[in-house]
Parts: C-alpha cells; sequence; structure tokens
C-alpha cells in the first residue's frame, strides 16, 4: 500500500478526479539561498511548502541532501567529473541554449563527463527515493535526470533558461541529448511560449521518433518494443517573486550611500552579472551613444553599475570581463570631470535590503539582455517602486518583457542610437505616465505571484504524478 493521501481536484484538463498527494523532493545545482533569483524562489516554496522533504543540490565536490528538520547527508564527488561537467555546461550548453553559439566551445570529453556526473547522481537518487516520491528537476546541469530516473521514479522539470531558436548542425547531436532527457519527464516548465515553441520545433526538426501535439502542448514517444508509450507535458510557467517581501525590504531604506558620485544626483541602475548574456558591452557602447547624442544630460545624471565576475576561468568569460572594464574605463576616461563618472561600476555584492533600496531610488532601471531566460530583477525593480515610481527600460531579450512589456519603455541592445534615445525618454517621461506604466506592471506581478506560479506548476506535476501512481497500481 502507498503511503498516500487523496482529494479531489480539477485536472489541467478540466476533469473532476482523484488526485493522489505525494512528496515530491527537489534536485537543482545550487542549494538553498544561493544567490540568483531562481534558488532564492526554490528556497521559499522548499521552506513553505511541507510536502518538499528533501532538496538535493551540489556543494563544491559534495552532493547534499537537505531535510525540512535541517538534518544533512552528504556524498562524495569526483572532483574531474565536477570540473569537466561544470566546464560542458558554460563552455557549450549557456551559449548554445542562449541563441549565442558563437561563444561555444565543444569538448567530447566534458560531454562525456556531463554524462557520467549526471549518471552518478541518478545512481544515488534511485537509491534513496522509495519511487513514490518524484522530483522536482531545476538547472540544466541536470538535463538527462529524467531519462535515467524514468523507471524508478518520476520527475518534473523548470526549465530556467531559454531553448534557442536555431541550434546549428554541428550542434544538433548534443542538444538531440539533452531533449532526449527531458522529454522523460512527466512535465517540463518553460518561462514563455516562445522558449516552448522553440523546443517543439527542434523536436520536430530533429526527433522523428516523438509525436508532437502541438493542441495540448504534449509530446508522445511511442516504444516499438514495448508497444508502450510516454507523455510529456509542456506548460508555459513564467517564475513569479514575493512582491510584498521586496516592497517591505524597498520600506527599509537601508542604503550606504558612498557608492554614488554626488550623492543626489538622479541614477540609472543596472544589475548584471559580467556574463555575455546579459549586454553589459552593448549597453555600455549605447551609454556612449547617448552622452554625444544628449549632452545636456552630462554631469546631471549617472550610470550605476552593479556587476559581479562571472564563472572566472573560462576563457570567453574571461574575455567579456576585460572587454567591459576596458569599455567603463574608456568612457569614463573621455567624459569624467571633477567628481563626477558617467558609469559608475561595483562588484562588491549587495544584500537584498540594499538592492530593494537602490531599486526604489534609482530614477531608471535598464535591462538590457541580449538573451535571458527571465530576468528577475526586472520584476524585483518593479516591486519595489513607491508613489514616485521610477521608469524600467527592459528588451525584448529579457522573458519577462512578455509581462512587463506593457509598462516598461522598450530598449533595442543591437541598436545604440535606438538604445540612447530610449534612455532619453525614460529621463524626460512625465510623472502620470511614470504612475501608469508602473502601475501596469504592479498588476502583472499581482497576477503572477511565486505562490500562484508555484500552485500553477505544482497542479500540472500533482496531477500528472497520480496519474503514473494509479497506473502503476493498477498494473
Amino acid at each position: 500500500m502507498l503511503n498516500t493521501e487523496s482529494s479531489k481536484s480539477v485536472t489541467p484538463r478540466g476533469e473532476d478526479v482523484e488526485i493522489i498527494e505525494v512528496d515530491m523532493q527537489i534536485l537543482s545545482y545550487r542549494g538553498p539561498s544561493a544567490p540568483g533569483g531562481v534558488s532564492s524562489a526554490i528556497t521559499q516554496i522548499f521552506q513553505q511548502e511541507n510536502s518538499s522533504n528533501e532538496w538535493w543540490f551540489i556543494d563544491g565536490d559534495r552532493l547534499i541532501c537537505k531535510g525540512v528538520d535541517d538534518e544533512n547527508s552528504n556524498y562524495a564527488l569526483d572532483s574531474n567529473l565536477i570540473e569537466n561537467h561544470y566546464r560542458y555546461c558554460n563552455n557549450f550548453l549557456w551559449p548554445v541554449l542562449h541563441d549565442l553559439p558563437q561563444f561555444a566551445h565543444y569538448s567530447q570529453q566534458e560531454r562525456l563527463c556531463y554524462k557520467a556526473f549526471n549518471s552518478g547522481i541518478a545512481f544515488r537518487l534511485r537509491n534513496a527515493t522509495s519511487g513514490t516520491n518524484g522530483f522536482f528537476v531545476n538547472d540544466y546541469q541536470f538535463a538527462l535526470m529524467p531519462k535515467l530516473l524514468k523507471n524508478v521514479t518520476e520527475s518534473f522539470v523548470f526549465w530556467h533558461i531559454p531553448w534557442p531558436k536555431y541550434v546549428r548542425p554541428e550542434h544538433v547531436d548534443a542538444m538531440t541529448e539533452i531533449a532526449a532527457g527531458l522529454l522523460h519527464a512527466n512535465v517540463v516548465g518553460f518561462h514563455t511560449d516562445e522558449y516552448r515553441q522553440n523546443f517543439f520545433n527542434f523536436v520536430t526538426d530533429h526527433m522523428t521518433q516523438f509525436n508532437v501535439q502541438n493542441s495540448d502542448h504534449t509530446i508522445k514517444l511511442i516504444d516499438k518494443t514495448s508497444y508502450r508509450s510516454h507523455s510529456t507535458k509542456f506548460v508555459c510557467a513564467p517564475l513569479g517573486i514575493d512582491s510584498e517581501h521586496w516592497s517591505d525590504l524597498a520600506n527599509l531604506g537601508n542604503l550606504r550611500q558612498q557608492i554614488f558620485t554626488p550623492p543626489d544626483m538622479p541614477i540609472i541602475l543596472s544589475v548584471d552579472r559580467a556574463d555575455y548574456t546579459k549586454g553589459l558591452a552593448e549597453r555600455f557602447t549605447a551609454i556612449e551613444c547617448f552622452f554625444e547624442k544628449y549632452p545636456q544630460w552630462q554631469q546631471k545624471v549617472s550610470f550605476l553599475q552593479l556587476g559581479t565576475r562571472s564563472r572566472q576561468g573560462l576563457p570567453e568569460f574571461d574575455r567579456y570581463w576585460q572587454n567591459c572594464q576596458e569599455r567603463q574605463t574608456s568612457l569614463n576616461s573621455h567624459r569624467a570631470t571633477g567628481n563626477w563618472q558617467p558609469l559608475v561600476w561595483t562588484d562588491e555584492p549587495r544584500s537584498g535590503a540594499e538592492l530593494a533600496a537602490l531599486y526604489s531610488k534609482a530614477a531608471v532601471m535598464l535591462v538590457s539582455p541580449v538573451r535571458d531566460g527571465l530576468n528577475l530583477t526586472a520584476k524585483e525593480f518593479v516591486a519595489c517602486q513607491k508613489s514616485r515610481p521610477g521608469v524600467l527600460g527592459l528588451s525584448r531579450g529579457a522573458g519577462a518583457f512578455k509581462e512587463l512589456g506593457n509598462g516598461c519603455v522598450e530598449l533595442d541592445p543591437h541598436n545604440p542610437e535606438a538604445f540612447a534615445h530610449s534612455i532619453a525618454q525614460c529621463l524626460s517621461m512625465n510623472d502620470r505616465e511614470k504612475v501608469i506604466r508602473a502601475h501596469a506592471m504592479k498588476e502583472s506581478l499581482t497576477a503572477n505571484s511565486l505562490t500562484r506560479w508555484w500552485q500553477s506548476f505544482d497542479q500540472q506535476c500533482r496531477w500528472s504524478q497520480s496519474k503514473s501512481v494509479l497506473e502503476r497500481q493498477i498494473g
């Protein structure tokens, strides 16, 4: 007899059926309270939901299992596998998945280690699971896990980065391997409809053994040997945030003033890692263009960039960091006067309270990735706005544009002159329009809160998991 509870619920297809309440364990590359919006969101869910009774994650050279009662178990991992898995994820998968294949470096050895790393983690999880507890899998680092776990338990994936619009022929084989892993999950969630459709197009073009059903967003595999089938449901579930939490932080006003020069000057804020997907280099070019086209703003506004170094030691990321540093130095050397710098860049880590204070103080927030999964900083900025709000400039390269496009000013990171014009538009906007735009975006945040995001995705997962459990009982 399975240790489960049951209740009546409406399924995603509108059917009134019995839902078996079963627990889901979490598997992610980074653990509780790790930096990053997705990790923070999952941490909140983990702390609030009794159903998530274990969280598996990587910490250094260890696989950690953390329980809700704070009891931990940990297992040693092979350092060579860890290093090569990390390099495959960031040298190859990261740029390809973000439609930036020009930054990709493929290594067969790193790919083999990626597979071995996933297999080793799966072996540990298979031995630890009872078979009734499914896994909520987050992070592209574990893309193969649903296939590796399929024979012993169910899995549910939240894919928090894009799926590419186009995959180069030389990259198709490796990406097919990633897609096949996901296609053994019960449910896969993407941030946007575009990412989901990109995935469907890839499967249609390169994986003919799968049957794509656009009408109900499912993809089915029929095993011609056993005549058994497996269907994966794909949902659009953009990650929400806890708006009240960020609003409360903004009200604290916890801000170290010494980073501003001078302190009372309007700030145009950006918060990014120095990652080529984030568009820092393109933004710095646009800032130079802005001061050329609108010299009246010199010494009247300052751009503040909060940005830490990303993936140090990997060539493309190191080159990008150096490129951005050189652009900032060049801009300031040409235009800085007295105690005024056009672009202030600090890589000092900031607390949530300090970020919230910066969000609420900024006259403008620029979020201009070339390609980004969602970019929660845009949502955090909106949540921190008060009675006299600032303006959000946002590029279509951010997944959040789908939700916040009704209130932001659009940025084009590929067109410096258009970008500069958008900055001027943000600065010259009247107070009434600012309030209207901020209200529209806050309504979007309310409609898709962190709690509602989890409930929506969780319902899909539990309906699918209950169906699988019942099928195993009958069988």
